[in-house]
């Protein structure tokens, strides 16, 4: 029986999994993260070889290893999948590496359909169209800088902002407590040239920090939407900003399933009020969104295809129940 070795590598973990053409998990591993963007080329590759020599050893001698389905994003290319196969080498993997986007495999994690779009907010946000299978349009997933609204790094950039303005006399909000404590700030008020103490260490602070890790102020700001009126506005602008993502998603895929995915979303935005969340269903006009947590299944599923095996609605609940219970 034919073999399959998929790989979802995020910027958080690296998971691999071997299955057969039934769909049934032989083998899985996990390890640190694997976006050669956020952890570099040589920890990347490190932790997505780490991923599959679990797996193949946990499938059993004998596993097949040919060719690897890599999801990932952050992009490497060719020299990330030749720093992989150079690690895989001692264990006698030769590859090849078949690479396709954290998006597509996201969509294919959350439905066996060949068309529908697909929305991730995570760290950064990106929408895509499919289409018999295959990417027809990306849309953002332009970085921090240029793109991402309605991001983990959009919504932890507005807090920061909100606090350094509170500190400076603006507005009074929640989100200062919080954030002065995730970075282990004292609160200290006292006048040093003129600036509270405390406004001077958090923007040491906040500048020592590389962009995309204001991320993690986004889950302070959803705690407290709902109770502090800033941290309620942040909310409700990424929201208005992940709808209008959506919409223009829809312009290229108008119909089909519609799956979520990235923490903001599936942990964020979903988990809101009806009134808050309101624009982003909206745009979904009538479909109901599908969250999953990952994009193994679907690179899994994007293997098996490769294989020329067709993934229907059967098959893909197989897949679905045994990588799940890893």
């Amino acid at each position: 029986m034919r073999e399959f070795l998929a790989v979802d590598a995020g910027g958080t973990s690296s998971r691999a999994v071997v299955v057969d053409e039934t769909g049934r998990r032989l083998g899985s591993g996990r390890a640190a993260g694997g976006n050669p963007t956020s952890v570099g080329l040589e920890g990347a590759s490190a932790a997505v070889a780490d991923a599959i020599a679990q797996a193949l050893s946990t499938a059993g001698p004998g596993a097949a290893a040919e060719p690897i389905l890599l999801a990932n994003a952050g992009g490497g290319g060719e020299p990330f999948q030749a720093a992989i196969l150079q690690r895989l080498q001692p264990m006698g993997v030769r590859g090849p590496i078949l690479p396709v986007g954290d998006l597509l495999a996201l969509f294919c994690s959350g439905t066996p359909e060949r068309d529908g779009a697909a929305l991730i907010a995570g760290t950064g946000a990106i929408g895509g169209a499919i289409r018999d299978g295959r990417m027809a349009r990306v849309v953002d997933g332009t970085g921090w800088l240029l793109g991402d609204a309605g991001s983990g790094f959009w919504i932890g950039h507005k807090a920061a902002r909100a606090v350094v303005d509170h500190l400076d006399g603006g507005p009074t909000t929640r989100l200062t407590d919080a954030v002065l404590e995730r970075l282990g700030i004292e609160d200290d008020r006292v006048l040093v040239d003129g600036r509270p103490r405390v406004m001077g260490r958090l923007v040491a602070a906040l500048y020592a920090l590389r962009p995309v890790e204001l991320a993690g102020f986004a889950p302070l700001v959803f705690a407290l939407a709902g109770e502090d009126e800033l941290a309620t506005s942040i909310v409700r602008d990424a929201v208005a900003a992940q709808a209008a993502l959506l919409r223009r998603v829809r312009r290229f895929q108008e119909d089909g399933p519609l799956v979520f995915g990235g923490s903001v979303l599936v942990e964020g935005s979903l988990r809101l009020d009806r009134s808050l969340l309101a624009p982003l269903l909206d745009a979904a006009d009538g479909a109901t969104p599908i969250p999953v947590a990952d994009g193994l299944v679907g690179a899994a599923v994007l293997a098996l295809r490769s294989g020329g095996i067709e993934v229907d609605a059967p098959l893909f609940g197989v897949l679905q129940a045994g990588i799940r219970a890893r």
